[in-house]
Order: structure tokens, then sequence, then C-alpha cells
């Protein structure tokens, strides 16, 4: 059975970017998998205190919301993380989950979990789908950095429109690739 850590950096319950989520997660459980979910808007999650622990340690000093991630990572198959873009850049939920990876590298920056799949879900309120392609990616990138195959990136535009719904074929296609972690 293969393991699978979510992380949800949307602080809305019923956003776009939790809803594909949604549809990865239904497709990684349809085929057995465990999956384990962090929620990013947790009050307990802590920002990197540049401490540097983790150039010396698997993991982090803190003892906070996040400090289980680290074994959940290490066990993964796959990950799964939501990255709501705000104010030009990925929300401050994802920034902190970013930050606190840095224990994903050795001290000579060498990948220490390799391996791991990777689905990444962008949402952004503005229609225009390039308006923040660097931040994507840029934001992908890390993911090669840390040894990990980014299976499937999606994008959603226009989120804030009330018009805007994720078409069916997103939903089908979001969970095929959850069945494939």
């Amino acid at each position: 059975m293969s393991k699978v850590v979510v992380f949800k950096a949307s602080p809305r319950k019923n956003g776009k970017s939790t809803e594909l989520m949604e549809c990865v997660i239904e497709g990684a459980k349809s085929n057995g998998s465990e999956v384990v979910v962090y929620d990013l808007n947790d009050k307990g999650a802590r920002g990197c205190q540049s401490c540097f622990y983790c150039t010396t340690h698997d993991g982090c000093v803190q003892k906070d919301y996040l400090q289980p991630m680290y074994k959940d990572i290490d066990e993964a198959d796959s990950i799964v993380a939501t990255f709501p873009i705000y104010f030009m850049n990925i929300n401050a939920q994802a920034k902190i989950w970013i930050d606190r990876l840095h224990p994903m590298f050795d001290s000579n920056f060498q990948p220490r979990h390799p391996n791991k799949k990777v689905v990444a879900i962008y949402a952004q309120s503005t229609p225009d789908e390039s308006a923040f392609k660097n931040i994507v990616e840029t934001n992908n990138a890390a993911f090669k950095m840390f040894g990990w195959d980014l299976v499937k990136s999606f994008l959603l535009s226009n989120t804030m429109s009330p018009e805007m719904k994720i078409s069916e074929e997103t939903k089908k296609e979001a969970f095929e690739v959850g069945k494939t972690l």
C-alpha cells in the first residue's frame, strides 16, 4: 500500500484548490493508498527560524504541528500540495511549508528523501494563466532539487469569479492522477 501526504495551504475549506485536491485524494484512496493530510492553515504551524539545525539533522528543531511531517514525507511514496497564489506569490501558509522543507537537503544540498511523486495544485484569481508562470516554475523547480518527480502541476485561474467551475474533465484528470500515486 502506498502512502500519500497532502499539504493543504488554502484557508478556504471549500476553495477551488481544495476541491481539486479532494479529487486527487479520492483517486489515491480508490487504489488503497493511505492518505495523511496537513492543514497548513493550522495555527500551530510555525515558520522557519533560520537556526540551521536542519543542516546537520534530518528534521526541524521546532516541535509544532508540522514536526510529524518529516517522518510522513520519509515514509511517503507521493506528496500532494496546494498553492493558492495571493498578491503575486504563493500564500503565507504554503510559504511556511516550503521554508520548512529545508531538511529535505543535507548540508551539501543533496536530497535526503528523493524519489517521491508530486502533484502540485495552484489557484489564482486572475484569468491570465501566464500571469504568475514564474512563481509556478520556481516552486516546481524546488521539487526537482529535492529529488522528487513532478507528476502533474495543475493551474486553476479566475478562481474568484462566481462563474468559475472546475471542469469535469479536470476533476477526472485529477482523480486519475491520484490513482497513479
